[in-house]
């Protein structure tokens, strides 16, 4: 009689091999390519919540109507930051999420209002690794660029729209400068 004997696998590797075979949940629309920096010290100034404590507004995060070529679609402004990934974020106050359209892309920049660096940038590891913003449109797969940037956190996320196979970098990097925003946080303290 043989015996088949069962060894526990780490969560981590049972992780890695159900996601190779489509059952963790994954549905696809986490971007396939997603790259991630933490604070860097020039953001020091704004810390901490506490020294830049002012709620994000649409008007701040997304003054005009275009980002490049993409146009917005709709905004979303809570303190909700659990329903804008699906979990638990730590610290967080708020997100202002932004749904954009261009040729042949979607996108969506959503920034998210820590207490201080240390969850911002837990935050980033965090979207690095197991979570993300989940769609406002059509976003699938694509390319995003995630940055802490002192207490907050600037996710931009572009995908094709459809069956296209456009260039992904210049609407990514129009995305991404609604982040402009912290420039003038960082020169109002």
């Amino acid at each position: 009689m043989m015996r088949v004997v069962v060894l526990p696998v780490p969560a981590v590797l049972l992780t890695v091999l159900l996601a190779g075979c489509g059952g963790t949940g994954d549905d696809g629309h986490r971007p396939r390519t997603v790259r991630a920096e933490v604070s860097a010290p020039i953001y020091a100034p704004i810390a901490r919540q506490q020294v830049d404590a002012a709620p994000l507004t649409e008007q701040e995060v997304f003054p005009a109507a275009t980002l490049g070529a993409m146009k917005k679609e709709s905004v979303s402004v809570t303190a909700d930051c659990a329903a804008a990934v699906g979990a638990d974020v730590d610290g967080c106050s708020q997100v202002v999420r932004g749904l954009f359209r261009g040729p042949e892309v979607v996108g969506q920049v959503a920034v998210f209002n820590l207490a201080d660096v240390a969850q911002a940038d837990a935050l980033v590891n965090r979207f690095k690794e197991e979570l993300f913003p989940t769609p406002m449109g059509s976003e699938n797969g694509g390319t995003a660029m995630v940055r802490g940037m002192g207490h907050f956190v600037s996710v931009s996320w572009v995908s094709a729209e459809g069956d296209t196979r456009p260039d992904l970098a210049e609407p990514l990097a129009a995305l991404d400068l609604a982040s402009r925003f912290v420039q003038a946080r960082i020169l109002a303290l």
